[in-house]
């Protein structure tokens, strides 16, 4: 009997050692919920660009605004132009960064006006030198090509 009454003293104290146990851990729990999230530390990179295409005879019918490597994770971007009634492109949906002069049929010796914009997890990115702009030439005679590049202000720096 002696033996029995130790075992349950022993078994009460192992239980109240663990309930004050588990009482701690609710407490530390509800304190971790309260601290501030770590700060987003910023990266920084370059993104270069294929070329566009061959500016020379056989003018290009599709011009290509891809970057030259993979963006990383959550980078996207959207293509836009500066038609009456605007074109947007947007990488999220599939976009491969090829667009066809096909787009701009009816326009004769016309420049048109691209802007690539980076976005973050779909926030934009923005800063210096975080957009790229590109100018082309459009024509349809004899048909329709793209006949040249006027500008393009070339590699972005993304910070996100």
């Amino acid at each position: 009997m002696k033996t029995v009454r130790m075992n349950v003293a022993k078994m009460r104290s192992i239980l109240a050692g663990m309930a004050i146990a588990i009482i701690a851990l609710a407490f530390a729990c509800i304190a971790c919920k309260n601290e501030p999230t770590p700060p987003h530390i910023p990266t920084t990179i370059e993104v270069s660009f294929v070329s566009l295409g061959t500016f020379s005879s056989p003018f290009p019918t599709v011009i290509d605004f891809s970057p030259n490597r993979t963006l990383p994770t959550g980078i996207t971007y959207k293509l836009t132009d500066n038609r009456p009634t605007s074109n947007t492109w947007n990488s999220a949906n599939g976009f491969n960064g090829k667009v066809n002069v096909t787009t701009y049929n009816g326009l004769s010796d016309t420049n048109v006006t691209f802007t690539q914009t980076f976005y973050f997890n779909g926030v934009e990115i923005t800063g210096t030198g975080s957009k790229r702009t590109v100018v082309v030439s459009v024509d349809n005679f004899p048909d329709m090509r793209f006949i040249g590049k006027v500008s393009d202000t070339g590699s972005v720096m993304l910070t996100y």
